[in-house]
């Protein structure tokens, strides 16, 4: 809202209080929850105060101010009040004149990192508030840590872990960091380089270690399980895989896959791209070689900065929160616990950088995984843009300190290898030899040679002449599911006694183009 546009004000008054804008009677003085507001606009994204309202049957009505001047003194004196406020609050005033009567405006501004939380003293005792839905909420204990992990001069990551060694480190995860910084790009942590220097010189030479004694980052990037969990109690990132569109009304627990990362931020990376790369679309294309086939798609490369944000910039010192990464068949979506550093303008344009974690930062940007500080989001957003024609959908929340990225699939990619399959259909005839840019793994192949019509989970493993069901459901139902070639006759209920399952138009496809057999004593339903 343009605050100081009277039009603008008055046809918001007709209305209700909003996110950005709270209103007060104040007519014979100021109300003292006013000050909560102040407190909770400063703590989120800033707002506005109108003084000379009043709530008539559910509807806001115009009723002005007495004493304009009066009122305007005291308030603006009190926000700057060391005796009110923890920091001093300057507010912006305005005086609008709607239908003949004074309406006092106050603009609060969001306060800056290191001043949060921002509070205000009730009765002998200081209390924050955020700013949620319209409404003034007192912050709890957890809720101000956060806070104050944020506004701390010393980040978090830097701190040094009493009692720490490089003992406490995982190997393999520090060979592969040290390989990978030096230009080898190891792809798994197994090939990683072995001809190292001695691990604490190489510590202390990256910020990683002080005197022997290891930073937060260190344990963070290659810690053990047991001395990472000192640093943080929850896993690092949970992936969810679901066989439905991000807007279906379906319960958050009906995944079909799942990949909890409870090891170092190395691991978890190293993880999550492998995991990635068997759900994200690889169209046939060549190297500039002319010969060598690419070998990942062209989307895969932000994912990977998504990834790399979302390791990078999450509060690693909330000890109840777990960052997560949710694929649906229309979008991606990134929740990252602890909102952005940096208004979203920063973020759109670029060139400004402030993280929760610098070193965690650094190690990732010079290992490759991460642009240069600064340009991650708009380097994301523009490759987005020019893959699906959408912008990311980028929603940072300060009261609540979560951070989202969304990632709208489109035209070739949404969701996952079935669309690829129905546009190269839309465009040629599929043929064995374009095949591959939908072929499943081995698992998913045996199982779409034995779908005749629909079947039941027990009458697919017994064609494929399988016992153990969580073999079944991990190296083939759950990949012939996530390549979208068989889809649940009742996806909305993925635990269904009744559930059948039966191949998608794509999956018919291919079944065609492979000229799988049809197995024997299977009745097409």
């Amino acid at each position: 809202m343009s605050w100081l546009d009277p039009a603008d004000l008055h046809a918001r008054l007709r209305g209700f209080e909003w996110d950005d804008l709270e209103a007060k009677l104040a007519a014979t003085g100021i109300p003292s929850s006013a000050y909560a507001s102040v407190s909770a606009f400063a703590n989120t994204s800033g707002g506005c105060l109108v003084f000379g309202v009043q709530d008539v049957g559910g509807r806001l009505e115009v009723v002005g101010v007495g004493n304009p001047d009066a009122a305007q003194n005291d308030f603006v004196s009190t926000c700057r009040s060391a005796g009110k406020f923890s920091v001093p609050v300057d507010v912006r005033t305005a005086w609008l004149d709607i239908d003949g009567k004074i309406v006092l405006a106050f603009a609060v501004p969001p306060s800056g990192r290191h001043d949060r939380p921002v509070r205000v003293r009730e009765d002998r005792t200081w209390h924050a508030y955020v700013r949620v839905a319209g409404g003034d909420y007192r912050c709890t204990p957890r809720e101000e840590a956060r806070f104050l992990r944020d506004a701390d001069a010393t980040p978090f990551d830097t701190v040094i872990e009493p009692d720490s060694d490089a003992s406490m480190l995982d190997p393999r995860s520090l060979r592969w960091l040290q390989a990978t910084i030096r230009g080898r790009r190891a792809t798994t942590v197994e090939e990683g380089d072995t001809d190292t220097v001695d691990p604490s010189e190489w510590l202390d030479r990256f910020g990683l270690a002080v005197d022997g004694q290891l930073t937060r980052a260190a344990l963070l990037l290659c810690g053990t399980p047991a001395s990472r969990l000192r640093i943080k109690p929850t896993p690092i990132v949970d992936v969810r895989v679901y066989a439905t569109r991000s807007d279906d009304p379906v319960s958050a627990l009906e995944w079909i896959d799942r990949l909890v990362c409870d090891g170092n931020v190395v691991q978890a990376l190293i993880e999550v791209i492998a995991r990635l790369e068997r759900l994200v679309p690889n169209p046939f294309a060549l190297e500039s070689d002319g010969v060598t086939r690419r070998a990942h798609g062209p989307h895969l490369p932000v994912l990977r900065e998504a990834i790399v944000n979302l390791l990078t910039h999450q509060d690693y010192g909330d000890p109840a929160r777990t960052a997560t990464i949710r694929w649906f068949h229309d979008r991606i979506v990134f929740d990252n616990p602890g909102d952005s550093l940096l208004t979203p303008a920063e973020m759109r344009h670029g060139g400004s950088s402030a993280s929760r974690n610098p070193l965690v930062q650094r190690m990732m940007r010079l290992t490759g995984f991460a642009e240069h500080a600064g340009l991650g989001v708009p380097t994301m957003r523009s490759r987005w843009l020019s893959l699906e024609a959408s912008a990311p959908e980028i929603v940072s929340d300060p009261a609540s300190k979560w951070y989202q990225v969304g990632l709208a699939f489109g035209s070739i990619s949404a969701g996952g290898w079935h669309r690829i399959a129905a546009s190269a259909d839309q465009r040629a005839p599929l043929t064995p030899e374009v095949t591959p840019e939908v072929k499943p793994d081995e698992g998913a192949s045996a199982l779409l040679a034995v779908i005749i019509g629909e079947a039941t989970r027990r009458e697919l493993q017994q064609r494929l002449g399988l016992a153990d069901q969580k073999h079944f459901r991990t190296a083939y139902l759950r990949p012939a599911l996530v390549s979208g070639l068989v889809e649940m006759t009742d996806p909305t209920r993925p635990r269904s006694s009744h559930q059948r399952y039966r191949l998608t138009a794509a999956g018919k496809r291919f079944h065609a183009a492979m000229q799988l057999p049809s197995p024997a004593g299977a009745e097409e339903a």
